[in-house]
């Protein structure tokens, strides 16, 4: 039986209460200095992943354990060791391919560094991510109403790995596009590959309050650390897809914006009976899509570093949806700040919309 794994590691310190309690009052200086000496270990063992085929594979979930604050700010070769050590312990387990969760796929050039210090392979994931991230965003759209070819688009996060694909296939889709991030030459760059590619030429700016305004769909994919979007920044009506880990948009928004939906990106089922025996705060056979990814890729036979770096492939977009489509794997409904997206829901962002008046 094939064998894959994962990385993973708390997204604030809420997460990191859920696995261990003890935590729970302790400084958050303590608490970081304290994971900056744990070794990365094996958290969990991945059972009952069965493709449609009749496939069965099982993985392991590799804690990596630091908050994403860390994996911004602590020495790359210090962050390097311990991903290596975590990849050693895949290796060690028989595991053919590595995935990389949440902030672990940006440290070594989006896992570049990594990849050359392995004998195995590794993925970050994001081409499922955006494959999802799109889907999602789309059904929205057309449950609300709205029409993609007559609206305003923007990306936050454009240039990254999943923000600029991302982009690259809204821009033949809608009327007009912004793209949004911190770095200015290489939104230049980005508009200018979509000018080319479609003739169609993107606005881009590095304000993102100034990105959004007017704006009716939007995707998220940052580096952030969480908390960048606020009540007061959303268009009104608008639909948000917020990909990031931790998120983007703040809770606020569920209360404060009736007339705004934000879904989380990148949310799967999984096929089989999958035993995950690890709590991530979704409900039963419910995984990210990086994390399906790296299953989807070890069904397949496909041990190759599949999504690695900034520059993300357009075409295997459409050939990992082929996949996961091949062996059962489908977007988990719709999901916005951790409770299913009903019917009722969506009825009454639609009423919000329709009276025109922004509640924020």
């Amino acid at each position: 039986m094939n064998k894959f794994a994962f990385f993973i590691h708390p997204l604030d310190m809420r997460d990191l209460i859920r696995f261990e309690p003890k935590v729970a009052g302790k400084r958050r200086e303590l608490v970081e200095k304290v994971l900056e000496w744990l070794p990365p270990y094996k958290a969990s063992h991945i059972t009952g992943v069965r493709s449609l085929t009749g496939e069965e594979i099982e993985g392991y979930f590799i804690a990596v354990p630091l908050l994403p604050n860390q994996y911004l700010s602590l020495p790359e070769e210090m962050l390097m060791e311990k991903l290596v050590a975590g990849g050693r312990i895949a290796e060690e387990l028989g595991c053919r391919i590595l995935g990389l969760g949440g902030f672990t796929a940006v440290v070594g050039n989006g896992g570049y560094k990594l990849a050359r210090r392995l004998d195995i392979p590794v993925t970050s994931g994001n081409t499922y991510t955006i494959a999802t991230a799109l889907q999602g965003t789309e059904i929205t759209a057309r449950r609300l109403g709205i029409n993609l070819p007559y609206r305003k688009a923007a990306v936050i996060g454009a240039t990254g790995a999943i923000g600029r694909v991302c982009s690259q296939v809204l821009a033949p889709k809608v009327k007009k596009l912004t793209l949004i991030a911190r770095n200015e030459p290489r939104l230049k760059f980005l508009a200018q590959e979509i000018k080319d590619d479609f003739g169609f030429e993107p606005e881009i700016t590095t304000d993102l309050t100034q990105g959004l305004k007017d704006a009716e769909l939007i995707i998220s994919a940052t580096s952030s650390t969480g908390s960048l979007i606020t009540p007061e920044m959303i268009p009104f009506g608008a639909v948000i897809c917020d990909v990031s880990l931790p998120h983007d948009v703040v809770r606020d928004v569920a209360t404060r914006r009736k007339d705004v939906m934000v879904i989380e990106g990148g949310l799967v089922e999984v096929p089989g009976n999958p035993e995950f025996n690890s709590n991530f705060g979704y409900p039963p056979g419910i995984a990210l899509a990086c994390m399906a990814e790296t299953m989807i890729l070890t069904l397949e036979g496909r041990f190759e570093p599949y999504s690695i770096g900034r520059k993300i492939k357009l075409e295997k977009v459409a050939e990992i949806e082929g996949m996961a489509l091949k062996h059962g794997f489908k977007l988990a409904g719709l999901r916005s700040f951790d409770l299913p997206v009903t019917d009722e829901v969506i009825e009454r962002v639609k009423a919000a919309r329709e009276k025109g008046t922004d509640p924020a």
